[in-house]
């Protein structure tokens, strides 16, 4: 008897995974809400966020959005940081607070079976957060450690320089998201109390996903968020100024360092443009992996780095290109000039199809695995919403990415990145990597104070 084989199972086109879809809603009186759905996770992740963002402090006073996110964490009574801890893991909740410039964010993570009291706890903290002076001096002291942690680090270094002399002094943007020392050192439990008083409930988004199923999530949120009110006058309004274009060479001087981190940035539109999913796509065909071009010559071919990367800033008003990474002291002149060599690639020769499509597989085909958590899928949701970007828009911008075309690529970068403009960061040793960098020609060269 002869055994009659099937055929083998021909695998079919993968779908296009589709980022999941939100219900809005709104408490009375308070922050506007998004429900989402999602079956078999049963964590449920509450995304807070304020429209008191670093962008809305006063002059003199950065870093107090900072300072209030963390003093929130400190519970209701002085010195209550580990019993509101105590009283959040008892429910099997996290509760984490941040600022940046678009927005203050409060982050809740609970199992969606104790959502209710998790969100009655988080209440408690909103109408009733001590702010002691004790706990805000003592969160200043460990901001002022931490900026001098961040001098030491040449990464974060060159990033506070990008921004410092990309943005003027009149913008918000010129000076670090945290603060600077002399901002933190100024900082009085006053303004902590009147910052967190005047952030208006009514302009704030709350947003829940999990499995949701048989929870009635309206009725939580107004629980907890209705009749919560701002106490002060309105903060003042973020500002829009645009960063500046070079070209421009700026070097951080670090005596003795065996490595130079660079940082090559160029403003563009921020994410309501169109353009703004194919410039991530360029950005991949440039610095998203170890066979992208940057890498390609830095690393594989002349060794000059472990890897170079390149990405979009995200900022409320705008954005930044920015490709960045470490090479050796002794080569930082020619790494710059190959760096610049690849950025101006794009418009020299364009995009190839295999470098799009790549590039698109790898930013869409990745999502499903980016946003496979509700804490992932709420930020996100969030974050959209806080920037006046809509609910849709992480579906709409994976359909843009895996709609971008080689030459859409080409038309965006060369119509937002000014390759003959940018502002170029060296952080190293001035006394060896000034003169190479003066000998490109490319622009003056300065040694930042």
């Amino acid at each position: 008897m002869t055994a009659t084989l099937q055929p083998r199972p021909v695998p079919g086109p993968v779908p296009a995974w589709a980022f999941p879809v939100g219900a809005p809603g709104q408490v009375p009186g308070g922050p506007a809400t998004l429900r989402c759905d999602l079956p078999g996770r049963r964590l449920a992740s509450v995304r807070l966020l304020l429209d008191a963002g670093a962008g809305r402090e006063a002059r003199g006073l950065e870093g107090v959005a900072t300072i209030t996110a963390r003093a929130l964490l400190e519970g209701t009574r002085p010195g209550g940081g580990t019993e509101l801890t105590a009283a959040f893991e008892r429910l099997g909740a996290s509760l984490f607070a941040s600022a940046d410039l678009t927005a203050l964010r409060i982050a809740l993570d609970v199992p969606v079976t104790r959502l209710d009291p998790a969100l009655e706890l988080l209440s408690t903290v909103l109408r009733s957060a001590a702010l002691d002076d004790a706990d805000i001096g003592r969160l200043g002291r460990e901001r002022l450690e931490e900026i001098a942690q961040e001098d030491a680090d040449p990464g974060s270094r060159a990033m506070r320089e990008l921004r410092a002399v990309m943005f003027p002094d009149a913008a918000r943007a010129h000076l670090p998201t945290g603060g600077t020392r002399a901002s933190i050192a100024a900082i009085t439990g006053a303004d902590v109390r009147a910052f967190f008083g005047s952030a208006e409930p009514g302009e704030a988004t709350a947003v829940v996903a999990g499995d949701l199923a048989g929870t009635n999530v309206d009725a939580a949120f107004t629980g907890a968020l209705s009749g919560w009110t701002a106490a002060g006058p309105a903060l003042p309004a973020a500002d829009d100024v645009p960063p500046t274009a070079g070209p421009r060479i700026v070097v951080v001087d670090r005596p003795g360092s065996v490595q130079t981190y660079l940082a090559l940035a160029h403003g563009v539109p921020n994410r309501r443009s169109a353009d703004w999913p194919l410039l991530a796509v360029v950005a991949h065909v440039l610095g998203g992996g170890l066979t992208s071009r940057l890498n390609a010559v830095l690393r594989e071919e002349k060794g000059y780095t472990y890897g170079v990367r390149a990405g979009l800033l995200r900022m409320p008003h705008c954005g930044l290109f920015i490709a960045q990474g470490s090479v050796h002291t002794e080569v930082t002149g020619d790494a710059v000039a190959d760096a610049l060599a690849g950025l101006r690639s794009v418009v020299e020769r364009g995009v190839t199809e295999e470098e799009c499509r790549s590039s698109v597989t790898a930013l869409a085909d990745r999502a499903p695995a980016e946003y496979e958590t509700a804490r992932a899928v709420a930020a996100e949701l969030a974050d959209a919403a806080a920037n006046g970007l809509g609910a849709d828009y992480p579906r709409r911008y994976l359909e843009a990415v895996r709609a971008a075309t080689p030459a859409e690529l080409e038309r965006a970068y060369r119509e937002h990145v000014g390759t003959d403009a940018l502002t170029v960061v060296a952080v190293g040793d001035a006394a060896q990597i000034r003169e190479p960098l003066e000998k490109l020609g490319y622009a003056p060269v300065t040694v930042a104070e």
